[in-house]
């Protein structure tokens, strides 16, 4: 097993694909803040005097999930910025390394799978 690179060349169905996914992202992770701050509430009514740590705790969640949400949108900015013909590391993946006898052993080899609409289109070996 080693790590290989996949990346993707933008195209008008991969940059759609791309905003689809982090909307919804984006839509999940309002729907916790939403159910955070319906906890939140529900806890200062049974107990008028909430914890201090549970509402520090519930904060803290909103928080992360809040950049999330940032982290989210300025990608989606990069996508519809980025011009077509882009490549752009999609994500990182194990793969299985085929080895005989008398094969050449790189251990810094990190093969790249160049995808586009979804196909893959090249695979580089990188020394």
């Amino acid at each position: 097993m080693q790590k290989a690179i996949v990346k993707e060349i933008m195209t008008n169905s991969s940059k759609s694909r791309l905003k689809e996914s982090f909307n919804g992202k984006i839509k999940k992770a309002e729907k916790e803040c939403d159910q955070l701050i319906f906890q939140e509430k529900k806890l200062e009514k049974k107990f008028e005097q909430s914890s201090g740590t549970v509402k520090q705790k519930i904060q803290q969640e909103l928080n992360k999930r809040r950049q999330f949400i940032r982290t989210m949108h300025a990608q989606m900015k990069t996508i519809e910025e980025m011009p077509m013909g882009t490549e752009y590391t999609l994500s990182e993946t194990d793969t299985i390394v085929d080895l005989h006898e008398g094969s050449i052993w790189h251990p810094d080899q990190k093969p790249v799978i160049v995808l586009e609409d979804g196909m893959v289109k090249e695979i580089r070996q990188r020394w």
